[in-house]
Parts: structure tokens; sequence; C-alpha cells
């Protein structure tokens, strides 16, 4: 059933052989056209490179929404620029710095975000060291972490900084992840040529030593030349379409191509040298190599085709940027070796030379025979030897930091010196929490809250700050703390109490006040009561002179009528009238000096009864001035006339008959006021009285009081005493006592916190954690989710319970990578194995030998990896890039099938009996040819040592040790002695043949 597809692709391997020149100058053709006609792989490279991490990963999705709530919403990742001088940062450079900020805000394009100290004297004091010699800034840009935008954004960065104009002996750096990405680009980028070169030099060295023929090497060169020409070209076309390709593509491919171009060769070559020394014709021996190795090739080249696309469905950009490009780069190469290869080994064929037939004393003999007798012995003592170096693959530490990744002396990395030199650790590399409710934030309750979570978060093991909206400088606000307010209020009953026994001379004096006050109202009750009975007789008194004036107007009206006979004695009359004029004239003078008195006390006018005696005493004035005196006036006048006989006295006697009326009507007013002015000094003196009885009991209660205000003044102190030891207690990290009023939020003092820890509508707040360790090394990471599970429980059964809670910043990218990591070698490891039992499955046709050849390669992928743990970890003390285990295992995977696929081909090419002889002649034959082929494509990998990027270091060993550990053990022992002890087994569930003599009868056919 699979012969004729096998026909066919025998058939289409020998186009090189029908039509060589055609082959020939078409590749070189094509080579050429995509070598000058696309431009080159680097700059494509640079151009087409994808996000380091996927647009939906959780730190970036917390990243946009933070800079949503705090910033422009445009920002994708963050640089840093730093700025340093030993001997401290001058006036010029801050002047650079200021230039620096216009120049990057102006340029809204490239730049979302400048966080800055330019007229911030709280941004100043964070972004200035302590020690006055550097200063940075943090730019946010609006492309991605490795995209190509970023890579010109960091190159335009640093254009800006190196024509600033600063003082002598001043460094500026871009930094940060971004610039990292870039600097690590342009490392490997460099590192390629050196690879190129030094993987070339190894391959003339060993194909030198393996053939012997200058011929032979420069076809092989020729060869894997325009195969890599070609494929540099392809990739560099597919990524001028929309291919996003890998910073780490073009090391790779050079290795790739090199490795895999030269085994092809290499296959062809000794089938080639082994038909042509049985004494086949050289063009036959062409065409027997393709026919017989081509087949096989094609699937190999199958296996790290499928496996590489398996590296497409991933999510991280640095593999399924990868795999694909590899796919591409092994599919060209297997063409190009297929085809181009027998073209050239047509005319250069005898120059190539045959094969010296193994003799049996040669190593591989040996080691055909030692399998083919104890198979059993030979597999237990290669396994041991993977499993002791797979026993160090659980100890690997992944590590996710670019920085490590790199030499020292890039940019990026002695910005960060300068950063770690200067601040504290993490300090630029902190990571973030967002508190996210459906609510306004801003009010005591939640803030409460956040302070709890902020007090939590601070307690989670190698957390070594926390800024939130609640500690900004990375301490509790001391004005939010109850046990802040707790100690002004002590001190504030400290003050009262204080206060008391300060008054308590006072109220001594005071006291002694009150004795005197109630002898003073007593002596005013007594004049009270002593003027009370004087108004009563003055009241009698004017009551006489009513009655006689009245009886005077009698007489006068009677007078009138005999006055001409009482003329003589008018004068007499007139005297004394004018006499009782001047004596109330008197009267009426005193009494308006009582009034004017009473007037003018305070006394008076607050006491109702003393006001309304004053009332009464007014009216008496106003009778006796405007009734009394002008009536005995006229009177006295009429009597002079009289007296003097001016006038008729009859006249006269009626004048004063009608003066004395009035006179009478002012006396009756008079009588009535005296008469008000005694009820109301008797209400005054009874009023008196009761104020003496009362003054009396206030001296006592003066005492009472000075009594009780010294129990007071105790119990304030016994108060403040208690408050003191609240305090004591509340100001703690346990304690946790917080309110901070809603209104501090809108002071201009608080203007900084409050725009870089809560959102401008209050529903978004922003915690600030540092740490102790690397954010990106094992421990950060751990940190991070332990900070993310200790916030989630800390909001739990509050009032913000129902707030979202996410992470970013550095950690928050590490642990991304970690779960990205995780799922993608999950779904790598699944996919590949499987892709690779299926082609075994399929090119083998059994299922027995493909189990136990993936489990070979599986186990030789594990001690690779456990010797790379055990060399750059235990020994160098580099943990292993994260990239590196899964790229590692494809490569191993897929080749190892390749060579699993070569000699188990060879055992079955004479159909499905399986002897441990032929397992032994397998050996001897192919031994030679897959050693050669694995020790060239480790060769390869080895180059990628001389590299200063880690990674690039790291992997190049990882693989090149599996390929040998694959050559010399899987190979060479372990696969053939499982092979020698399945015997025909291993194509189980093919039908077994009969035959007539047992294996171990069947003498072992090695050529001699």
């Amino acid at each position: 059933m699979l012969e004729r597809p096998v026909g066919r692709l025998a058939r289409a391997c020998v186009l090189g052989i029908r039509f060589p020149r055609l082959v020939v100058v078409g590749w070189l053709v094509a080579a050429a056209l995509v070598t000058f006609g696309v431009p080159s792989l680097p700059s494509v490279v640079e151009r087409s490179s994808g996000a380091f991490v996927p647009e939906d990963a959780p730190s970036l999705a917390a990243l946009h929404r933070m800079d949503e709530a705090f910033g422009s919403g445009r920002t994708e990742s963050f640089a840093y620029v730093v700025f340093r001088n030993d001997a401290g940062l001058s006036a010029a450079d801050m002047g650079g710095y200021r230039d620096l900020v216009r120049a990057l805000q102006a340029d809204e394009e490239r730049v979302s975000d400048v966080q800055h100290f330019v007229g911030n004297k709280d941004a100043r004091r964070q972004l200035v060291s302590e020690d006055g010699q550097a200063a940075y800034l943090v730019v946010g840009l609006t492309s991605g972490i490795g995209s190509p935008g970023s890579e010109r954004d960091v190159h335009w960065l640093r254009e800006q900084i190196a024509g600033l104009s600063v003082a002598p002996g001043t460094t500026t750096y871009v930094t940060g992840d971004p610039a990292m990405i870039t600097d690590l680009t342009t490392e490997v980028n460099a590192a390629s040529v050196r690879i190129t070169v030094i993987s070339g030099l190894l391959l003339v060295i060993i194909l030198l030593i393996i053939y012997r023929r200058v011929s032979t090497v420069l076809l092989t060169l020729v060869t894997i030349g325009v195969a890599l020409a070609c494929a540099r070209g392809v990739l560099a076309w597919a990524g001028e379409q929309g291919m996003a390709l890998s910073t780490y593509t073009d090391a790779f491919v050079t290795a790739i191509v090199l490795g895999a171009g030269t085994d092809y060769c290499v296959f062809l070559i000794s089938r080639f040298r082994e038909s042509y020394g049985r004494g086949v014709e050289p063009l036959m021996a062409v065409e027997e190599s393709a026919t017989r190795v081509g087949p096989a090739l094609v699937a190999s080249a199958g296996t790290v085709i499928l496996a590489a696309i398996c590296l497409g469905f991933t999510k991280l950009a640095i593999f399924s940027t990868t795999g694909p490009p590899m796919a591409i780069c092994v599919a060209v190469t297997v063409a190009v070796s297929l085809t181009f290869t027998p073209a050239l080994m047509v005319w250069f064929g005898p120059r190539i030379g045959p094969a010296k037939v193994p003799a049996p004393t040669s190593a591989w003999s040996r080691v055909g025979r030692l399998v083919a007798r104890r198979p059993a012995r030979v597999l237990l003592t290669g396994t041991a030897v993977l499993v002791a170096l797979a026993a160090f693959l659980p100890t690997m530490v992944i590590s996710y930091d670019q920085r490590n990744s790199q030499p020292e002396g890039t940019p990026s990395n002695q910005g960060l010196a300068v950063l770690e030199d200067h601040y504290p650790r993490n300090e630029t590399l902190p990571d973030y929490l967002l508190v996210e409710s459906p609510r306004d934030m801003r009010n005591p309750k939640d803030l409460a809250v956040l302070n709890e979570l902020s007090r939590a978060v601070a307690k989670v093991d190698g957390v070594t700050g926390v800024r939130s909206i609640t500690q900004p400088a990375g301490e509790p606000l001391k004005p939010a703390s109850i046990a802040r307010q707790l100690k002004r209020l002590a001190n504030g009953l400290g003050r009262a109490s204080d206060g008391l026994e300060d008054g308590q001379p006072g109220l001594e004096r005071l006291s002694s006040g009150s004795t005197q006050l109630a002898d003073a109202i007593d002596q005013v009750a007594d004049g009270a009561d002593r003027a009370h009975d004087g108004v009563g007789r003055l009241v009698n008194g004017t009551t006489d002179l009513t009655d006689g004036l009245g009886r005077a107007t009698e007489n006068t009206q009677r007078a009138a009528q005999g006055a001409r006979r009482l003329q003589a004695g008018a004068a007499t009359l007139a005297t004394g009238l004018q006499t009782a004029h001047d004596q109330v004239s008197m009267a009426v003078q005193g009494i308006d000096l009582i009034v004017q008195a009473l007037n003018r006390d305070l006394l008076c006018t607050a006491d109702p009864i003393c006001r309304r005696s004053r009332e009464g005493l007014a009216e008496i004035h106003r009778g006796l001035k405007n009734e009394l005196l002008p009536g005995l006036q006229r009177a006295a006048n009429g009597a002079t006339r009289i007296a003097r006989g001016q006038g008729n006295l009859a006249g006269g006697l009626d004048r004063l008959a009608s003066g004395l009326s009035q006179a009478q009507r002012g006396a009756d007013r008079i009588a009535e006021g005296q008469r008000l002015l005694r009820t109301r000094l008797g209400q005054m003196a009874h009023g008196t009285s009761q104020i003496a009885q009362n003054a009396d009991a206030f001296a006592p209660g003066i005492e009472d009081l000075i009594n009780q205000t010294s129990v007071l003044a105790e119990n304030l102190q016994r108060s403040e005493s208690y408050l003191r030891t609240v305090n004591r207690g509340a100001d703690t990290p346990e304690a946790g006592g917080f309110y901070l009023p809603a209104r501090t939020l809108r002071d201009e003092r608080f203007a900084y916190a409050r725009e870089v820890f809560l959102s401008p509508d209050g529903r978004v707040a922003r915690i600030q954690v540092t740490g102790d360790t690397d954010p990106l090394s094992p421990d950060g990471l751990r940190r991070f989710e332990e900070v993310q599970d200790t916030a989630d429980t800390a909001l739990t059964q509050t009032r913000l319970a129902d707030a979202t809670i996410s992470g970013t910043g550095a950690a928050g990218l590490g642990a991304d990578l970690n779960r990205y990591l995780l799922d993608d070698a999950k779904l790598v490891l699944a996919a590949v194995l499987l892709v690779v039992l299926l082609l075994l499955i399929i090119t083998l046709r059994s299922l027995a030998a493909p189990l136990y050849l993936l489990v070979s390669v599986a186990l030789s992928c594990a001690a690779a990896l456990g010797l790379t743990t055990l060399v750059f970890q235990d020994i160098l003390g580099h943990d292993i890039q994260f990239p590196v285990p899964v790229i590692t295992f494809v490569l191993l995977v897929a080749v190892g099938a390749d060579y699993n696929i070569l000699l188990m081909s060879r055992m079955r090419e004479n159909g499905t009996t399986l002897t441990r002889a032929k397992v032994a002649e397998a050996v001897t034959l192919t031994g030679p040819v897959i050693t050669s082929a694995g020790i060239i494509f480790a060769s390869t990998f080895i180059a990628l040592l001389t590299s200063p990027v880690i990674t690039l270091a790291q992997t190049g060993f990882a693989v090149a040790a599996g390929l040998l550990l694959d050559t010399f053990v899987v190979r060479s022992l372990i696969v053939p002695a499982c092979a020698a002890l399945l015997e025909d087994h291993n194509w189980w569930p093919a039908r077994r043949p009969r035959r007539s003599e047992s294996p171990e009868a069947t003498p072992a056919k090695v050529p001699s």
C-alpha cells in the first residue's frame, strides 16, 4: 500500500540525476533572486517580529486598564531614561532633563505618557536618587514590547538623549523591557555572522577529517550554501508578506540549515560511496543513493517540519515565530539536498571516491557484535547513563529575566545597573495591584478597606514596600491613623485637665467674692426697705398737699368775692406762694438728681423692679416740674400783682383759683406716681431679700463646684492615661486602625498621591508593591502570586468584596510567561510526540519499534536538559532561560527521530525478518554515517556557544549535548539493543516470516 507513494518519491529524487544542469542552474538562480531581490533576513526580522507576549495576557490587559485609569489609555510598554554623574547632577543636567521632557511630550505618536519631576516636588523625591548622582524618567510608549515599532522607538529615544546638552561626565541610558528586547535583537543579529563563520569552519574541519577529499567537502559546502541562501531568502520574503519572525530566527535558521543540510549530504554521499565501493557505476550509485536514502530523508525532514509546525500553535511569540520558519528552512534544505546534491554528484561522483568496507576489527563492528551478544546489558548501561543525567532535570530553575540573557555591557543593562546602584532594590521594577470597584471608593470606609488591603500585602513574605492611596510614601498616613487620633484626643484631654487645675484658684476667688456679694445684696435689701417707708411718708404728704390745694382753690374762689377787701393780705400770700414755689423747685431738683442717678445705674436697668421704680420717680418729676411749679409761679405772680395793686383783684383771684386748680391736678398725679413708686419699692425690697437669700446659698454652690472640678480633673487624667495606652496598642502594624476623611483627598497637599494611586472617578485604586528579590526570579513569581491571593482574601466579606483585583508589572509579565510556557510546553510535548509517533508508524509500518524509539528520544532529551542544568545552573550559576527546554525538546525529538528512521530503515531494507546479526550489520554500516551526521549537526549548535546571548548559548549546548548523546548512546547502544531483544517483533503487527534457523545461529554478515 505504501510502495506507490514511495516509488513516486524515489522518482522525484532522481530529477537532479536526469537534469543535473537544469537543476543546478535553477537553484543557483533561485538563490540569487531571493538573496538580492528581497531585503536581508535580519532587517526583515526587525520589522516583522511580534509582541513578546500575547495581547490578551492578563498582565498586559491590566496594564492597559491601568493606563486608561491613570494615563492616556495608549500605553503599550514603558522605557526608562536614566541620567548619571558620579560627581552629582548639575543645573546643566537638570536643564537637559527638562529639554528631554519637552521633546518627549511633543511627540504624541510615539509617546503616550511621561512621568517626570519637573515642577513636582513629590515626584522629585522619588525620581532623583538620595545621593543626587542619578535621576530618571518613565516614558510610556505606544508600541508593544518586542514589536518592530518598539525597536524603532528605542532607537529614537537614544537619538534624543544623544543630542542633549548635559554636564561633562554625565551619561544617559535608555533601559526597560523595550530597550532590553531591542538590545537582545542587536546582539543576536551581531552573533549570527560569527555563528555562521564558526559553524562553517567547524563543518570544513569535520568534513575533511571524515572524507579527506576537498571535492567532497566543496560539494557539501556548496549545497548547504545554496540551501542557506534560499532558506534565508524565502523566510525574508515570507516576513515581508506578514509572517511573524523571532529575534532568534536568523541564528536558529543558520544552525539548522547548516546541520540538517550537511547531514542530508553526508547520508547521500555515504550511501553513494558505499554503492560505489561495491563496484556500482557512479551514475547508478548516485541513483541508488537518491532512491534509497531519499525517502528516509523526506521522512526524517518531515518529522522536523511537523514538529516545528507544532510550535506555530503556541501562544508565546518566541515559539510561534520560531517554529514555522524552522519548518520552512528544513523543507527548503531537504529539497535542495535531494535535487541539487545528486546533480553535483553526477558531475563529481568519481572524485568523491568509494567507501572502505568496514573491517571486522573496526570500532563499529565491535559495537555491533557487543549489542548482538549482550543486548540487555547494553540496554541497561545506556539507559543508566541517560537516567543519571536526567536526574538533574527536576532541579532546573527557569528564568524569565531578559537582563541575564544578554551581555552586561549592553546599554539597557548598563542603565539598569545605574538604577540598582542608586535606588532601592527593584524601585524601577515594581509590581502593581489594581483594585477596580463598581462605585466610587473616595469615602472613609472604602479607604479603610484599601488600607487593610495594603497592610495585608505588606505582610507577605518577601515584600519590602507597599505604596497606595493610604500610604503613598510606603508608610501608613499618620494623620489618618486612629492611634494618632486617639493620641491627639488624649493630648486634648490632658490640656483640659491642666486647664481645670490652673482654674482652681479662680474658683476659690469666686467663692470668696460670692460671700462678699451676699453681704452687699443684704445691704441693698435694707436700703430698699427704708426707701419704701420714706416714699410712703412722701405719698401721705403729697395727699395732704392735694387736699390743701383743693381747699385753697375753694377758699380762693370765695376770697375772689371779697378780694377787694383782702387786697391788704395779698402781699403776704404772694410771699408765701413764692416761698412754696422755691421749696418745691428744690424738691424737683433733688428728684431729678435721683432719676439721673438711677438712669446711670446698670444694675437698676437690669433689675425690672428698680427700673419700674425709676419710671415712677420720673413721672413725679415731670408732674412737679410741668404742673406744680408753673401753677405756684402764676399764683405768686397774681398775688404780687394784687399786692401791688396791679390789675383787677377779682381777676387775679380768678386766675389764682385757676392756678390752684391746676396745681391740685398736678398734686393728684404726683400722689399717683408716689403710690406706684411705693409699690415698686416694695417689690424691689422683696426681690432683693430673695436675692440676698440666694446669695447666701451661692457660696456653698461655688465650694461644691470646686470639689466637682477637682474630681473632673482627676477623671480627665485617667482618660488621658487610658487613651495613651490604647494609642500604644493601636499604633502597631497588627492593630491597623485607620480613618481618613473624604475631604482630605481634596487637599492640594494630597494631590500627588491622589493622581498616582486613585483614578479621577475613584473607581480604580493602584497599589505599588516592591520585593527583596528579582521580580522575574522564581521567588519573585511566587511572591507575585501570593500577593494576589492575599489581596483577594483581604477583600473577602468587606465593602469591596465585589471589586476585582488584577496584577501587572515585571513579575506579572513573568507570571504570564510562566503560565504560557507551561501551557505551550504541554501542547508541544503532546503534539510533537504524537506527530513523531505517527510518522514513525507510517515510515516503519510498525507499532512496536516506534514506541521504544519515541521513549528513547524523549529520555535522550531529558538527559541533555539535565546535563545543561548541571553545567549552566549548578556549575556556572546561570538559571535556564525559558525558551531553552521547549526548543531543545522539539529539535532533539525531531532530529533524534531522523536518525532513528535512518537506522531502522536500514534494518528493514530486506523485509520484516530481523535477527541480531542484521542488527549488528546495521550498526556497523550506519554507525560511521550517523555518528558523522550527529557530530556535524552538533557542531553547528556548538557554534552557538560563542554567542554572548545566554539563551542561544544554552540552547546550543543543550541541542549539541542531546545530539551527541543521541549519536553515541541512543542510536549506537539503546536502540540497537532494543531491536536485538525484539528481533522480528520490532515490526509488530506485521506478519512474521517463517525461518528455519534461529537468530542465534545466524552469523553477522559484516563485510570483510
